[in-house]
């Protein structure tokens, strides 16, 4: 009889030596999403339980600060408590702004729908209070690829969130379906772009002028479509641009610098158009909208997760608003150069730069941190190091907080 053995990972490694890992917190569970809201206190979401945890001076508070009532289902992966922005925009004193992205359970008489919600909650110091949900998005048909991340443009105040295809066949997944008149928008597979006051679509999206075409949608917050799944937003702080994260089935991942009216391809393609028999007047084009490829891929596929930005000097010149990415299946942190243009990324192998595409061989070159089991968010945190929350499947969502720092 053959007995199951379990992927050994070694301790968390990384190729600078001039940097040193150390364990913050311990005794997370299924740990998706973290974000500082000071100096020293983290607020973390714990998937499956619905529980927002706090991190005080590295010490894992024992009761949660809010529980939510969510559908986890899917215990492993997609629903349940997923994605946190805190708003430091003109910060000066008193409460702070936090959001969250989670799926809500089926509850009540009426037998209300499992919906995917976000609602703001002012921070106290000590608690989450006065929910206002000012974002609701389909759960169904599901279960998977509900997305989750959010983020906060720092400069204008305004809030993304991205949710994957929910197992949605359609047009914002780049098919025409015979089966319906092809005007209806399922609100899946889009990133979405509102007022973070309101959650009102702010007037400059780009589809707020085909909302009437499309009047069962919310089409007019939508800032881009075609996304099959992601685990990855983030801001650039030089240009302030929406960059992103798309998990592929088996083929490909990437990462995608997100215009306005970005199509992403999904489900027609992942990956370079160019590598696919798909032409650009395959995919379905929303008025405003326009396909661009990944701006790097990996293949196959590896389960990546969250991109950062580290908006700091404290590791120096060369990392300073360069771009670390996580993955869930290998626990790899990988590390890249933003080009001078800042709508790609450099590379030293000629192969990656000629393509694009890092193979299974390739990838490794990639590779600036290991061990870390699985990854779900990595975040600058107000000192300017790099934090990590690992998320550790074969221990049953298993879940710490690392921080990375000069020696």
């Amino acid at each position: 009889m053959t007995s199951f053995i379990p992927f050994i990972f070694a301790e968390p490694s990384i190729v600078d030596h001039s940097l040193k890992i150390e364990l913050i917190a311990e005794g997370l569970s299924s740990p998706t999403s973290m974000a500082f809201v000071d100096s020293q206190n983290i607020l973390v979401l714990e998937k499956n339980s619905g529980d927002v945890r706090l991190v005080s001076s590295g010490y894992l508070k024992e009761q949660p600060v809010l529980e939510l009532d969510v559908d986890s289902t899917t215990l492993t992966c997609c629903r349940g408590l997923l994605g946190i922005a805190v708003n430091n925009l003109g910060y000066t004193g008193g409460n702070k702004q936090v959001f969250l992205y989670f799926t809500a359970a089926a509850a009540g008489k009426n037998d209300n729908p499992i919906l995917n919600k976000v609602n703001k909650y002012d921070w106290d110091g000590k608690n989450l209070l006065n929910p206002l949900n000012i974002l609701n998005l389909p759960a169904t048909p599901g279960p998977n690829h509900p997305g989750g991340k959010l983020t906060l443009d720092k400069k204008e105040g305004k809030l993304y969130a991205v949710i994957g295809d929910l197992n949605n066949v359609g047009l914002l997944q780049n098919t025409k379906n015979n089966n319906n008149n092809n005007k209806d928008l399922t609100d899946s597979s889009v990133i979405i772009r509102i007022n973070s006051t309101d959650g009102s679509a702010p007037p400059d999206n780009p589809f707020a002028s085909i909302k009437d075409a499309f009047p069962a949608s919310q089409v007019e917050k939508y800032y881009g479509y075609g996304i099959r799944n992601s685990f990855g937003l983030a801001i650039d702080p030089v240009t302030n641009n929406l960059w992103d994260t798309e998990n592929g089935d088996k083929d490909f991942d990437e990462i995608n610098l997100v215009q306005p009216g970005f199509n992403s391809g999904w489900k027609k393609l992942m990956g370079p158009i160019s590598q696919s028999d798909i032409a650009d007047g395959d995919l379905v084009k929303l008025a405003g909208s326009k396909y661009a490829d990944p701006v790097f891929s990996w293949k196959p596929s590896l389960g990546v997760t969250d991109i950062e930005f580290f908006d700091s000097k404290n590791f120096g010149d060369t990392y300073e608003n360069n771009v670390f990415v996580g993955d869930i299946n290998n626990g790899n942190v990988y590390y890249f150069k933003v080009n001078g243009s800042r709508t790609g990324l450099e590379f030293n192998n000629s192969d990656i730069k000629t393509d694009l595409v890092a193979n299974n061989k390739e990838k490794d070159e990639l590779v600036w941190g290991s061990g870390f089991k699985g990854i779900t968010d990595l975040e600058t945190g107000p000192d300017g190091n790099l934090y990590v929350l690992t998320f550790d499947e074969s221990r049953n969502g298993e879940g710490k907080i690392y921080r990375i720092s000069m020696n």
